[in-house]
């Protein structure tokens, strides 16, 4: 069951690059949409390194991501995760060549940063099944 679900979800973020992050700010959830890459069922999405949501996650990692919901009837994926800041310059530049880069003056840009997702829980949600299916990654 767990192979079969994973393989939903990975076909969810396969079809879905854009998705809300929500992240704490002082004591409350902020989120914003973001574009996300994947490599299996980590995410990355860009960043800059002096907006807020950069300094949320290096204050506080726990993260949620909501992606994948096309309109009614749709599933789609609550993640739970820890986010980081990725220094792996492999992921970087595989980030940089597959993002928007309107908010960013070149991949050598101080600004550029890779925020990473690890995921501890991820549900589909609005499946055709009987309910949210949950995949727990931890513990």
């Amino acid at each position: 069951m767990e192979n079969e679900l994973e393989d939903k979800i990975l076909t969810i973020l396969d079809q879905h690059q854009v998705g809300v992050l929500t992240s704490v700010q002082e004591d409350f959830p902020h989120a914003r949409y973001m574009t996300f890459l994947h490599d299996g069922l980590t995410l990355y999405t860009p960043s800059g390194k002096e907006l807020p949501k950069t300094e949320e996650v290096r204050r506080n990692p726990l993260v949620c991501v909501l992606i994948g919901y096309d309109g009614p009837g749709s599933a789609f994926l609550e993640i739970n995760g820890l986010a980081s800041l990725e220094e792996d310059e492999s992921i970087k530049e595989r980030v940089w060549e597959n993002i928007s880069k309107e908010w960013f003056q070149g991949d050598g840009s101080p600004s550029f940063v890779v925020i990473k997702i690890v995921p501890e829980q991820i549900r589909i949600l609005n499946s055709e099944d009987d309910g949210p299916d949950t995949l727990d990654l931890i513990g």
